[in-house]
């Protein structure tokens, strides 16, 4: 038995789950982000699909007025009830316990595929 490639194995099978935890961690999370987020003409909710990181736990609102947008103003509440100003630490307040879940669910789902 070569310790060395058992080694080397094992930790690309645990970045690999890793990894697919942190995919579903961010998707759920931003879903759950978009719930609070202002809304005008949908740009800035839209816009976070197209360039937050999922792999990476990056999740952005990417227009010009985005940055604004989360942290100046009170929302219009007329296209979305639920918006609010800083709406990702919003969801995160509401939603951390949730997210931890979904990421440990996948995790073990990950494990479980592989027969770990």
């Amino acid at each position: 038995m070569n310790i060395s490639a058992e080694m080397v194995k094992w930790s690309a099978l645990l970045k690999s789950a890793a990894l697919a935890a942190q995919h579903e961690l961010s998707r759920v999370a931003l879903d759950d982000c978009n719930k609070f987020c202002k809304v005008d003409s949908g740009a800035t909710r839209d816009s976070s699909y197209r360039a937050s990181s999922f792999s990476r736990g990056k999740l952005v609102w990417n227009t010009k007025y985005a940055r604004h947008a989360y942290y100046l103003g009170e929302a219009d509440r007329s296209k979305n009830p639920l918006a609010s100003r800083l709406w990702a630490h919003k969801a995160t307040a509401l939603y951390s316990d949730k997210w931890r879940q979904a990421a440990k669910q996948r995790l073990a789902a990950f494990l479980q595929r592989k027969g770990i």
